[in-house]
């Protein structure tokens, strides 16, 4: 399936569903595997927010859980797949809050 072919799946509100970091643009919806490479903990939001950065080898995108401190399980090297809305903060993509689950080590 190209990257302009979707199926019922990949659409949410009316609009496509990147299941590629790549194909993700702000305001619209992804669902995505990856690893995490990077974690850390961040108080610009007015609470401390715990931070991960996700790279599905086309991409990355931030990950910003607020009011936590930590994720139990998100720690690099950790796979994982994340949905939520994407949007831009300054030059990078960023979802709040998304829904996240562990996957299997690969191996």
């Amino acid at each position: 399936m190209s990257s302009t072919e979707f199926n019922e799946d990949d659409v949410w509100g009316g609009r496509p569903v990147a299941r590629k970091i790549s194909d993700a643009m702000p305001r619209g919806r992804v669902v995505v595997s990856g690893v995490i490479e990077a974690t850390s903990l961040n108080a610009d939001y007015g609470t401390t927010s715990f931070e991960c950065s996700l790279d599905d080898g086309t991409g990355r995108i931030a990950l910003v859980f607020l009011g936590r401190r930590t994720v139990a399980g998100l720690s690099v090297g950790a796979r994982c797949t994340v949905e939520g809305t994407a949007k831009m903060e300054g030059r990078r993509l960023v979802v709040w809050n998304p829904l996240y689950r562990i996957e299997p080590a690969d191996g």
